[in-house]
């Protein structure tokens, strides 16, 4: 989450370096906004490899899910109609009160879509042998990363990506005995650095070729290869850690709060508010404080959005043990 909060400060900022120069702060904000595509991939694998051996839908989640999505569409659009930072539009209006039908939290609808379709997921998985369902992640991996890359083609929405993602975790979770070292996390490490070198390759090819200067971060879609091999050697290093502890009612407290922190700091008015006119992050383009002015920054909108959550979440508790009694 922390990786999709530095996306957002970088991709929503309204930084505009020029292109036939090449600095730190310039460099920087190219970093930190890989951290979007690796964080989805990330989130949605770790569904995806839970997920594969669960039950069925359960009304319970559904609820849960929507519930969240609605309170901070709804509650977040009233806040800024009633205070006069937004004029009133029934185009806002209907995307807020209907924010999973609309691309407003395109990641929560995704996710929530795949959720519905995921017990149908599982039963094609379940009668799949090992050799086609290798066959199948092959072919997907064809058509959702290797020609979209290459040729541009955008046939492939985001859902599918979601989909195969999901197959991959699935595979990892029922043939785990072949994923069972830690040093996936250094090639991770390697990849990430490798991923960004192509982004100081493609600026200073920028100097001289127009057109390559115009997309430098080209490698870091989430549907790109190199993101794939990224997540997954993160994914699988961390999946074989061993950790002493446990359990820990600190980590799965702050943990349960990270999707309300996207749902809150990524709303279509808090974005805009709280990049453009709260941080103002495009004013600190040529500052020499711009690394240590965006890390405080992005950990201040974590902690805060996660404080929400938490209160929120033990709100919503206490109202519905109230109700419920």
């Amino acid at each position: 989450m922390i990786g999709i909060i530095a996306h957002h400060f970088s991709g929503h900022g309204k930084f505009d370096f020029p292109k036939d120069a090449i600095t730190i702060n310039r460099l920087w904000t190219q970093f930190i906004i890989m951290g979007g595509s690796l964080g989805n991939s990330i989130f949605v694998l770790i569904s995806g490899y839970f997920l594969v051996q669960s039950d069925g839908l359960k009304l319970k989640k559904i609820l849960n899910i929507w519930s969240r999505v609605f309170f901070y569409s709804v509650t977040i659009f009233a806040i800024f109609i009633f205070s006069g930072l937004e004029p009133f539009k029934i185009r806002d209006a209907l995307k807020s009160f209907m924010p999973l039908f609309f691309r407003n939290l395109w990641f929560a609808s995704c996710w929530f879509s795949m959720y519905l379709l995921h017990p149908y997921l599982n039963t094609l998985i379940k009668n799949l042998d090992r050799k086609n369902y290798t066959q199948m992640l092959l072919i997907m991996g064809v058509l959702f990363s290797v020609i979209p890359t290459f040729k541009g083609a955008n046939f492939i929405s985001s859902l599918g990506m979601f989909v195969f993602l999901y197959f991959i975790a699935g595979y990892i979770r029922l043939y785990a005995d072949d994923f069972g070292s830690k040093n996936f996390i250094w090639l991770g490490i390697l990849g990430i650095a490798l991923n960004f070198l192509s982004v100081v390759i493609f600026d200073f090819l920028g100097l001289y070729i127009a057109r390559v200067a115009k997309n430098p971060t080209y490698f870091y879609g989430m549907n790109r290869p190199t993101i794939l091999f990224i997540v997954l050697s993160l994914f699988i290093g961390f999946k074989n850690l061993k950790i002493k502890m446990n359990y820990s009612p600190l980590i799965n407290l702050i943990a349960a709060a990270t999707f309300g922190v996207y749902l809150i700091h990524d709303n279509p008015f808090v974005r805009k508010f709280l990049w453009i006119t709260f941080f103002k992050n495009a004013s600190y383009q040529d500052s020499p404080y711009l690394v240590i002015y965006s890390i405080g920054v992005i950990i201040l909108v974590y902690v805060v959005c996660t404080v929400l959550e938490i209160l929120r979440s033990k709100l919503f508790k206490l109202f519905t043990r109230g109700y419920c009694s």
